[in-house]
C-alpha cells in the first residue's frame, strides 16, 4: 500500500459496532481481508463506520474548528494560555503562519495538524474503496437499496473531505478510484468543487430522507445532509468563479426548495435547554455531526472545542479556572450583539459578554462531563461537532438569494434565523442586506468553525469592517488566504508532482 500517495490501508478501517450504539462501542475487525471480507452486510457496516471514525478523529482530535473561528477574528488572549500558547495563537489571528510551521511549542504542533491533508485523504481513499467494494457484496446479503445507500454515504464522506481540503488549502489532488496509486498533480479548486457537486448530485437521492433507527439522526448522512454539503460546495465555487456565478446561486435556491420538503428538520427557539439539545446532536436542527459521548467512552481532545479557549469553570476546567483564556473584543461583540437590541443569543450564549478580559464566558457549549473528585474535579465539553445545521443552510440560501437580487427571499431566510433568536426582523436592502447576512452568520454560527471560511469566501478578509487582520488584495490573490500545506520529505519523494501552497511554501 502506497499510503504516501494518499492510499489508505484497509486494516485501519475495519471497525465493527455492536447493538444500537453504532458509533460508540467500536471493536477492531482482525484478519478480515481479501476473500474473507466484503461478504456480508456486517462487513460493509463495519468498514463504513471505520470511515466515520477517521472523520471523527480528524475533526474531534484536532484544533480545526477553533482554528477557523480564531484566524483573523476580533479576539484576543485574556489570560496566558497553557504550554506557551500565546505566540502561536497570536500568529494565527494575524495570518503569521510561517513561524507556526517552524515552531515547536504544543500549540504550534496543534496548529500544524490542521495544516496537513493526509487525514482527509485517508477518508477519501477509504470512501473510494467502500464505493467500489460494496458493489461486489453478494445480493443475498445486501439489498440493492442498501448497496446504493452505502455508495451514497461514501460519496458524501469523500466530497465532505474534498470540501475541507479546498477551503483550507485551495487546489487539491482529486481522484475517486479505489486503491489509487498514480502520483497526481493538484487540480484547481474550482474544478475539484465542480466535480464534487456533480458527484454528490449523482447519488444524493440514494440517501434516506430519515433513518428508521433514531440513534443515527444527524450522525449518518441523509438527503438533507447532502443538500447542506451541496449548498456549501456551490457557494464556495461561486467565490472562485470568474465568469457567471448565477448557476451556483440558483442551485442553492433550488436546493432550498428540496430542504423545505424534509419536515423532520426545523429551528429550535434559542434557550439554554435547546442550545444543549442542538449541540448534543440528533436534534431537528442537526443536518450532520460527529458524535461525542463521554458515557460511551467517545471523547474529543479538549482543545477541539471552542469552549476550551473562551469558557471557564463551571463549563471548562476546575474550580481554580476562573477566567477564560480568550475573549472577544468589546467593541466588536457590542456591534455584533448590541446591548440595545433584543437578542436571546446574547443572554443565553454569554456571560460578561463585554468583559474584554478573562471574565468573558462563552456558554454555547454547555454539555459537560466531569473527571476527578473533590477540589480536583475538572469540567470537560461533551458536545458533538456540528458540521452542518439548519440555520447555517438557511443563511446560505439568504446569501444566494441576495446575490440573485431576490431580496424578498433573502430576508425571509435571514429573518427566520433572527426571529428564532428573538431578534427584530431586518428590513434593509442592497449591500446593507448582504452585509447583515454575513453578520448574522457571525452571530448564529459563532464558535462553530465557519468564520474564517466565510471571511475568505465573501472576500471580506480584505476589509477592516469584517476582518481584524486585513489581508491585502495582492496577498489574497497570491494565496495568503490558505493555510500552509505541510508536506513531508517522504510524501514529496513518493509523489514528485506534489507541491505546496506558493505563498507559504
Amino acid at each position: 500500500m502506497r499510503s504516501l500517495k494518499y492510499l489508505f490501508p484497509i486494516a485501519a478501517l475495519m471497525l465493527s459496532l455492536s447493538s444500537c450504539e453504532k458509533f460508540l462501542n467500536v471493536t477492531p475487525i482482525d484478519a478480515l481481508s481479501g476473500n474473507n471480507f466484503w461478504k456480508t452486510k456486517a462487513d460493509v457496516e463495519g468498514y463504513a463506520n471505520g470511515i466515520y471514525m477517521k472523520l471523527r478523529n480528524k475533526i474531534g482530535r484536532e484544533m480545526l474548528f477553533p482554528t477557523i473561528d480564531i484566524r483573523s477574528n476580533f479576539v484576543r488572549i485574556a489570560v496566558n494560555l497553557d504550554n506557551n500558547g500565546n505566540i502561536p495563537i497570536n500568529n494565527l489571528i494575524n495570518h503569521n503562519l510561517n513561524p507556526v510551521v517552524s515552531g515547536t511549542t504544543t500549540y504550534d504542533e496543534r496548529l500544524k495538524s490542521v495544516m496537513t491533508w493526509k487525514g482527509w485523504y485517508d477518508v477519501i481513499a477509504a470512501s473510494n474503496i467502500l464505493y467500489a467494494e460494496v458493489a461486489n457484496v453478494p445480493s443475498d446479503q445486501i439489498s440493492e437499496t442498501e448497496r446504493k445507500r452505502y455508495q451514497a454515504e461514501a460519496t458524501f464522506t469523500r466530497n465532505l473531505s474534498y470540501m475541507y481540503i479546498c477551503k483550507l488549502f485551495g487546489d487539491a489532488i482529486y481522484y475517486t478510484d479505489a486503491y489509487h496509486s498514480e502520483a497526481l498533480a493538484r487540480t484547481t479548486q474550482l474544478e475539484v468543487v465542480k466535480k464534487c457537486i456533480a458527484d454528490m448530485l449523482s447519488v444524493k437521492d440514494n440517501l434516506p430522507v430519515k433513518y428508521d433507527d433514531s440513534s443515527l439522526m444527524g450522525i449518518r448522512p441523509t438527503r438533507a445532509s447532502a443538500v447542506a454539503l451541496l449548498m456549501h460546495l456551490n457557494m464556495w465555487a461561486a467565490a472562485w468563479e470568474n465568469g457567471d456565478k448565477t448557476p451556483y446561486y440558483k442551485a442553492v435556491l433550488d436546493l432550498s426548495e428540496e430542504l423545505a420538503n424534509y419536515k423532520d428538520y426545523y429551528l429550535l427557539p434559542v434557550s439554554t435547554e435547546n442550545t444543549k439539545r442542538i449541540f448534543k446532536g440528533r436534534s431537528p436542527e442537526n443536518l450532520f455531526s460527529l458524535l461525542q459521548e463521554y458515557n460511551y467512552g467517545e471523547t474529543f481532545e479538549s482543545f477541539a472545542n471552542y469552549s476550551f479557549f473562551f469558557s471557564h469553570y463551571p463549563y471548562r476546567g476546575n474550580s481554580s479556572k476562573t477566567e477564560s483564556y480568550m475573549t472577544y473584543e468589546k467593541e466588536y461583540i457590542d456591534k455584533l450583539f448590541p446591548v440595545s437590541a433584543t437578542d436571546l443569543r446574547r443572554i443565553t450564549w454569554f456571560e460578561r459578554i463585554d468583559a474584554n478580559g478573562g471574565a468573558f464566558q462563552f456558554k454555547k457549549y454547555v454539555n459537560t462531563y466531569s473527571t476527578g473528585t473533590g477540589s480536583a474535579v475538572t469540567m470537560n465539553s461533551d458536545d458533538c461537532a456540528i458540521v452542518f445545521r439548519l440555520s447555517d443552510a438557511f443563511l446560505l440560501v439568504a446569501e444566494a438569494a441576495a446575490e440573485m437580487s431576490d431580496e424578498t427571499k433573502a430576508k425571509e431566510y435571514l429573518n427566520s434565523v433572527r426571529l428564532n433568536a428573538g431578534a427584530a426582523a431586518f428590513v434593509g436592502g442592497g449591500q446593507d442586506l448582504k452585509d447583515e447576512i454575513f453578520r448574522e452568520r457571525c452571530r448564529e454560527l459563532i464558535g462553530e468553525g465557519q468564520f474564517y471560511f466565510d471571511l475568505v469566501r465573501t472576500k471580506r478578509v480584505i476589509s477592516s469592517d469584517f476582518s481584524k487582520t486585513v489581508m491585502s488584495v495582492g496577498n489574497f490573490n497570491s494565496g495568503a488566504w490558505t493555510f500552509p500545506l505541510i508536506i513531508t520529505s517522504d510524501e514529496r519523494s513518493a509523489n514528485p508532482n506534489l507541491n505546496g501552497n506558493t505563498f507559504w511554501n
